[in-house]
């Protein structure tokens, strides 16, 4: 019968048997798996609704979907039937062109519909998941027997049985299927084999809708039926399945080795110096990539230590810079391409000589051991700023919205020392403990910013869903992270600051092992002493009387003392005693610890800064009745509401806050100390002009300058006018660059960051509250 047409004729309107080609049934699984699995790749790669980067993949997904998981998988399948005598031309079942093209289409059209229901919501909306897997199910449906339509040398006929079986078995287990991702997507736990699993059951909806409507459909040859225009050989069917098969592998195989990378660079970046971002949305949330991870850049290997006891830590001078740096990046935005400039000369100068190409952060000042060390803390400083503004990039913000420095730094590459199994009695390997420094910025974005970058390809996840991957990948305990997670959203969220009026405050200090002191403060605010405010707003003459007469007192004296006061029931101290006795013994129960009852008051109350009248408002003053106390370096009695921090990390905070005017200050000597390098190449280039350079220096001077100040202040920077050193924290260094005077062929020098002590305070900074308690608390008693 084979090639001949009367046989054919005889055919013609009836029935045909069929049977199956299994190779062709396996392979129209595979392909429909190989689909599903990109989509679902690609869903899980989606942060928002908005933004260029989620289109792509929300039409990528679609594509993989409609075009290889369900159109390939049809009509592989479809060759897999087997009919008499379709071997031959006639014989095999060919399409229509126009059907053929509609059929992949529809599909994508339908499903692209059905995924952008389906939102990037971090929370499981059962009725949008309902209607997507629905319009995915009818996708799959629609495109079968639109396909099945478009068959050009058979009339199909459907058992309405089968019909509406398939209908089901492709709505349910399209529900199924993508319900069971976005809930692990939303929950964190979408593991690759996961995804692989839900990859199994969303394929398994398309092919077990197809071959259900296959075994209720019935083939009758058309008579007098021309050779197709579009009939595709076993061979061709194979190959064009091929392509796209290989084009959906290699996107898998691109996402993979992407992960693996991005892995692998966060387990390099373990050992390093390394900025991430924290930023929370207004609920709470903690803003990561599709992996689960923060962004992240590299600031150098290490830091490198001058000495034994140049430990890099919160007590830093270099640290308390950057600090205060992150409070103001206006300080330095305007410098980072100098700075980005002076590391590349840097990195060439190294390169030359080993014949390598030159990149930011090549280099490291590690890898020398003189000349170039000297200045590693300016360096570390340069690269810090650098990274910072990377970060900014990566996350597409300015540099100054990027957030302020966490006031910890986490030792990351840590692991569990050697421990004992207690069953077999062997000890488990640990690895390096703490080789690397993770250093953070944050801060809170509000509901218009939060979308924004979700629309830059990240998301908004609850701390516990991602703190095992982060931990993981950072090399962070987890238990530890999770600590540091809350206190940087307190960070980012409250900026605390005392009322406006009156505090009763305890000053405690306590030295710390490897040099320098701690100061005691509260857990909540870092940047505020335990402290009582009293009911009233000024301190007039009975209570300044009433502080001189119990000068010098400790907190149990001067309890007795008022407790036993005769004025404490009548006269005009009355009221004023009564609400300085009742602030002692809020204030003990606050502490609770024996050192206070034996703390010295200072008779002279003390300025400090409070909360301003307005949002946009400087700081304002209030006034501090406080107790000096040096507490033990034994002392280590835990409290409920305070802790220790660092002496120079809680002065700098005072200079910080919104508004100050310490920010211009800082900004000037700032840019007094780093315009040598980002005018370095005026000098160099141009040796006619002398004076352009030292006016360009003077502009950004004059961008920071404080209202009133003069000017010819800050000529004077000999040392003789440097300020006097009280117990190791009020220290200041002047840092000078002629750029008139530079050689055009000497390298131009930026002076050896040496400042020491437990404050940091630049030239010009006023002296704050805490220099006045800790040399208060120097004399002997």
């Amino acid at each position: 019968m084979a090639g001949d047409k009367s046989d054919y004729s005889r055919l013609a309107g009836q029935i045909l048997p069929q049977s199956y080609s299994v190779g062709f049934v396996v392979l129209s699984y595979v392909v429909s798996y190989i689909g599903a699995l990109t989509t679902l790749e690609l869903l899980h790669l989606r942060t928002s609704h908005r933004g260029a980067y989620n289109w792509y993949l929300l039409v990528g997904s679609s594509i993989s979907m409609g075009g290889i998981g369900i159109w390939c998988m049809h009509y592989v399948a479809n060759r897999a039937i087997i009919l008499p005598d379709a071997s031959s031309t006639n014989g095999q079942i060919s399409y229509s062109p126009g059907y053929t093209t509609l059929s992949f289409f529809v599909p994508i059209a339908v499903l692209f519909a059905a995924f952008s229901m389906l939102g990037t919501s971090e929370t499981i909306s059962k009725v949008r998941t309902g209607i997507s897997g629905t319009l995915a199910g009818l996708a799959i449906c629609g495109m079968h027997y639109l396909g099945q339509a478009g068959i050009s040398n058979y009339n199909c006929s459907y058992r309405v049985p089968h019909v509406v079986g398939a209908a089901i078995i492709a709505v349910l287990a399209s529900i199924t299927a993508l319900a069971v991702f976005f809930a692990l997507r939303a929950a964190w736990t979408h593991s690759w084999w996961k995804r692989a699993t839900c990859a199994i059951v969303l394929a398994g909806a398309v092919s077990g809708m197809h071959w259900t409507a296959a075994l209720g459909t019935q083939y009758r040859f058309r008579s007098g039926t021309a050779v197709p225009h579009l009939n595709l050989t076993a061979k061709q069917t194979v190959t064009m399945v091929i392509v796209f098969a290989i084009v959906a592998c290699a996107l898998l195989l691109g996402l993979a080795l992407l992960t693996q990378h991005r892995r692998a660079e966060q387990a390099n970046r373990a050992q390093q110096v390394v900025l991430a971002c924290a930023i929370f949305d207004v609920q709470g949330r903690l803003m990561v990539s599709p992996d689960g991870l923060v962004p992240s850049q590299k600031i150098t290997r290490a830091y490198l230590e001058q000495s034994f006891n140049d430990v890099f830590c919160a007590s830093h001078p270099v640290f308390l810079w950057i600090y205060r740096t992150s409070r103001n990046w206006n300080s330095v935005v305007d410098l980072v391409p100098g700075m980005k400039k002076h590391i590349r000369s840097l990195t060439a100068a190294k390169s030359s000589r080993q014949e390598s190409q030159s990149s930011l952060h090549s280099y490291d000042p590690t890898s020398y051991s003189h000349g170039i060390a000297e200045d590693s803390a300016a360096v570390f400083r340069e690269l810090f700023c650098i990274s910072a503004s990377a970060l900014a990039a990566q996350i597409d913000e300015p540099l100054e919205n990027i957030g302020v420095l966490y006031d910890e730094i986490l030792s990351t590459g840590v692991t569990k020392p050697n421990t004992k199994d207690v069953e077999t009695g062997l000890s488990a390997p640990g690895t390096s403990f703490g080789r690397g420094q993770l250093l953070f910025v944050v801060r809170q974005a509000n509901t218009a910013e939060a979308a924004d970058l979700q629309a830059s390809g990240y998301r908004f996840a609850e701390v516990q869903n991602v703190i095992d991957i982060m931990a993981r990948s950072m090399q962070v305990e987890r238990g530890e992270l999770k600590t540091h997670i809350a206190n940087m959203k307190s960070t980012a969220t409250d900026e605390r600051i005392l009322e406006p009026g009156i505090h009763v405050t305890c000053f405690a200090i306590r030295a710390c092992v490897n040099g320098g002191f701690d100061v005691l403060v509260q857990k909540e605010a870092k940047g505020l002493l335990p402290a009582v405010q009293l009911p009233i707003s000024e301190l007039d003459q009975v209570g300044l009387n009433t502080i001189q007469a119990l000068d010098g007192m400790s907190v149990a004296t001067c309890l007795a003392t008022l407790r036993n006061s005769p004025t404490i029931s009548d006269g005009p101290a009355h009221a004023f005693i009564t609400q300085f006795y009742d602030a002692l013994l809020t204030l003990s129960d606050q502490i609770s610890d024996p050192f206070f009852q034996d703390a010295k008051l200072v008779s002279k109350p003390i300025s400090a800064p409070c909360r301003g009248p307005g949002p946009q408002s400087p700081p304002g003053h209030a006034r501090l009745i406080a107790f000096r106390a040096i507490v033990p370096i034994q002392s280590r009695k835990p409290m409920d509401q305070l802790e220790y921090s660092p002496l120079g990390l809680f002065n700098v905070r005072q200079r910080v806050y919104k508004n100050a005017l310490d920010h211009n200050v800082f900004a000037r000597a700032t840019h007094r100390e780093f315009s040598g390098i980002l005018f370095s190449n005026d000098t160099r280039s141009s040796t006619r002009d002398s004076t352009r350079p030292r006016e360009r220096v003077s502009a950004y001077l004059e961008r920071w300058r404080l209202p009133g100040a003069n000017p010819g202040a800050e000529k004077n920077n000999s040392a003789s006018n440097q300020q006097p050193s009280l117990g190791g924290i009020l220290v200041s260094q002047s840092v000078v660059v002629d750029v008139t005077d530079a050689n055009a062929d000497a390298e131009m020098e930026m002076h050896t960051f040496g400042t020491v002590g437990q404050a940091m305070k630049e030239e010009g900074d006023a002296v704050t509250f805490v220099n006045e308690l800790f040399a208060a608390c120097m004399p002997a008693d």
